[in-house]
């Protein structure tokens, strides 16, 4: 591919880890357009904005995500762009649940220079891409997760927002606030949120959304030599 018709959006919230991998980026494609996200709602703000992004780069612990959500969400608008999942929970059940919720790669956060590089490089040449050091044989993702997931690529940014924000325990007319719009809307937002997730209550829409959730391992696996 080109390295004039890269665009590559990285969604991470933290600064310095953000800083570095678009560094590295940058020494194997200088000439790419280089894109940040640090929370899922700037994430969704870029997807809006560009017609094109070739890959993204997410860590899956940001800002307004539950697990998997942002990455089923961003899968389910543009399916044909390939995600690597970039995390320090390399733990090898959320290696392999990310793997079965559509990511095309999974990488290390400790992951040096030189691997960071050949892996997005073959990711953009189509293959997938697993760190020789990770672990990937564990349980996969549930079928209530997946279809969790499906369901979320169909939600609409706004949508998303409510039913991050429904997960946090926030009321409608607490969403309505943050959301600056009125609690009408918040409740035809809901409607479509059950609609969509095939459920019939708050408490329900909670628990499916739940499924997508990442559990923190007891100790985080070892970085990968």
């Amino acid at each position: 591919m080109n390295a004039t018709t890269l665009c590559i959006l990285v969604a991470d919230d933290h600064p310095l880890f953000r800083s570095a991998l678009e560094q590295v980026i940058t020494q194997a494609y200088p000439e790419a357009q280089l894109l940040s996200a640090d929370s899922v709602a700037a994430l969704q703000a870029q997807v809006e904005a560009h017609a094109q992004i070739d890959l993204l780069l997410l860590d899956l612990h940001m800002p307004g995500a539950l697990g998997f959500s942002a990455l089923s969400w961003f899968i389910g608008q543009r399916p044909q762009t390939p995600v690597v999942v970039v995390s320090a929970n390399s733990h090898p059940e959320t290696v392999r649940r990310a793997i079965d919720h559509g990511a095309a790669g999974f990488l290390s956060k400790s992951s040096d220079v030189a691997t960071l590089q050949g892996s997005i490089g073959r990711v953009l040449a189509g293959e997938r891409e697993l760190h020789p050091g990770l672990d990937a044989n564990a349980s996969g993702a549930s079928l209530q997760s997946l279809d969790v997931a499906d369901a979320l690529s169909n939600l609409t940014p706004q949508q998303f927002r409510v039913a991050s924000m429904l997960v946090e325990g926030l009321l409608n007319k607490q969403i309505a606030w943050e959301l600056n719009v009125k609690e009408a809307t918040i409740k035809a937002h809901m409607t479509e949120i059950f609609r969509k997730l095939g459920v019939q209550s708050r408490t329900q829409a909670v628990l499916a959304l739940s499924s997508l959730a990442v559990e923190p391992p007891g100790d985080l696996a070892a970085p990968p030599a």
